[in-house]
């Protein structure tokens, strides 16, 4: 399946993670670093090669002040903008990170090394 093509489902425990009320979304964020979204006012921070083309690790910045205190995240999804609108679920490797000093969460993916295919985040609780 290819993956600029594809929708990318991340499950996972994220307990004791702020979290969102229900659910937020980002507008589609384009896979360019500095690139920020008018939504949530998601950032890609950085997009870096991994060795032996292994893909790349893109670093998107969600702000603290778009989290609700006292949730938990209990799913994180991420799309792909297909060109016929299309999505399909693909598992992909992924870390969530907090930087309280300079007041941000962070959504790390992995992605292969020529994706540019727009996304979008879905972060939703109980």
């Amino acid at each position: 399946m290819n993956r600029m093509t594809a929708t990318w489902l991340l499950m996972g425990s994220l307990a004791g993670l702020p979290a969102f009320a229900a659910e937020v979304q980002t507008e589609w964020i384009t896979p360019r670093e500095g690139f920020t979204e008018s939504g949530v006012g998601a950032r890609i921070k950085s997009i870096e090669a991994l060795p032996a083309d292994e893909g790349q690790r893109v670093t998107i910045e969600i702000p603290r002040s778009a989290v609700a205190e006292g949730e938990i995240v209990q799913e994180i999804i991420v799309t792909a903008q297909r060109p016929d609108k299309t999505e399909s679920p693909v598992s992909v490797r992924h870390e969530w990170v907090a930087d309280y000093e300079n007041d941000y969460y962070g959504l790390v993916l992995y992605l292969g090394s020529k994706e540019q295919t727009p996304l979008r985040i879905y972060l939703k609780s109980e």
